[in-house]
């Protein structure tokens, strides 16, 4: 039996051999560029940093922001970016080295600088500029036309969110009146999962416009920081919502900076509550052109009507039924409007499953009376017509 070595370390002096390697290796307080990979908040901030190459994570240590240098350090970065740190950021962070003989390696924090991570997310958003605009993508969406009218739309928010009550108590009037049908979708907007959640959500969407056709997709979200932007700046999500094959319309809560989605949309406002007015007056503006005609119709016929008052009497009649008859045509044109406003068109009605009966001469028919034995009648449905003859009639 081999005996014991007779020479050896305490654990604590070995440990505290490498704690002096350290601090003579590094004296002093280093920059060091790396990204938060988790956030820890009990008084002081524990922070877990990385760094990755082609996603795998090459080196990893802890580091603390002592409650002391805590406050000042994050109301600097708070002002330069409107944000907190968070898990997912790229930093530039001052530290010392620090090796514990019970507590093992970590970072201690003594500064920071937000502007670097400002910038960080600044090169991020200009390469996908330049990778969108190589592919033909930049323009894509934000060149189709504006809608002119909205019968059914989709909205991307996050769950529960204060900026989509903001855009519901809009779009609640227009529910209300039969005028516009909204389809909701729900997604996480910040967070490393932000990005998977919103092409999640664009998916569900395109699949809604493909069971029947959206005049618009909306994503919105309430006010944040310029930081929050940055869990939006995904290539892959601004890929789809430029391909997108309905105009896309923003509401982000940004009223100074614009994210990618911003600048790859047909129409950008600055808050949830404005894309909803964008659409209310839009649908207004239908409606209200189609009112102005009404009174242009009423003041041409009942000017007609004038007229024939004061000719002879014997043209009274035939005077009569020209102008009434103008204005029954001006009024079909109206009405013709009207449900085109409300999405009450022909064509929209056959699509529900109704049919239109016609004559021989192809006047709509109506009414059973108007129906004789053996009249050749045309059924027109949404994908065609067909030819019947009337068994019986009246």
């Amino acid at each position: 039996m081999t005996r014991a070595p007779e020479q050896f370390l305490e654990l604590a002096d070995l440990l505290g051999y490498v704690s002096q390697v350290v601090t003579r290796g590094i004296p002093g307080a280093v920059w060091v560029r790396a990204e938060l990979s988790s956030v820890t908040d009990r008084r002081h901030l524990y922070l877990d940093v990385v760094q990755l190459e082609d996603g795998q994570e090459v080196a990893k240590a802890r580091a603390t922001l002592w409650a002391r240098e805590r406050y000042s350090l994050e109301g600097k970065f708070r002002k330069a970016t409107g944000g907190r740190l968070q898990a997912g950021m790229k930093v530039l962070l001052y530290v010392t080295a620090e090796f514990h003989p019970q507590y093992g390696f970590s970072l201690h924090i003594l500064d920071l600088s937000p502007e670097f991570t400002v910038g960080d997310q600044a090169i991020k958003l200009d390469n996908i500029r330049r990778v969108l605009d190589a592919e033909g993508l930049l323009e894509r969406n934000r060149l189709l036309p504006p809608p002119g009218d909205f019968s059914r739309v989709a909205v991307i928010s996050p769950r529960q969110a204060a900026g989509l009550g903001d855009f519901v108590r809009e779009a609640t009037r227009l529910e209300r009146a039969g005028a516009v049908e909204f389809v909701y979708l729900q997604a996480t907007f910040q967070g490393r999962e932000a990005a998977t959640s919103l092409m999640t959500a664009l998916s569900s969407a395109l699949l809604t416009h493909l069971e029947a056709p959206l005049d618009a997709l909306v994503i919105i979200r309430g006010g944040g920081a310029q930081t929050d932007l940055a869990w939006l700046n995904d290539l892959e999500l601004a890929r789809m919502v430029a391909r997108f094959p309905v105009p896309v319309i923003t509401g982000i809560g940004h009223a100074r900076d614009d994210g990618i989605l911003d600048e790859l949309a047909c129409v950008r406002t600055d808050t949830p509550s404005k894309a909803a007015a964008y659409i209310l007056n839009t649908v207004l503006a239908g409606a209200g052109s189609a009112l102005d005609a009404y009174r242009q119709i009423l003041g041409t016929g009942q000017g007609v009507l004038e007229q024939a008052g004061s000719n002879a009497a014997w043209m009274m009649g035939r005077l009569n039924r020209a102008a009434q008859g103008r204005v029954n045509t001006e009024a079909e044109r109206l009405d013709s409007a009207m449900r085109a406003v409300l999405g009450l068109t022909p064509a929209r009605t056959l699509g529900r499953g109704y049919t239109l009966v016609r004559g021989e001469g192809g006047q709509v028919l109506t009414r059973a009376a108007q129906v004789t034995a053996g009249d050749a009648l045309s059924l027109e449905f949404v994908d065609g017509q067909v030819g019947v003859t009337a068994r019986s009639g009246g």
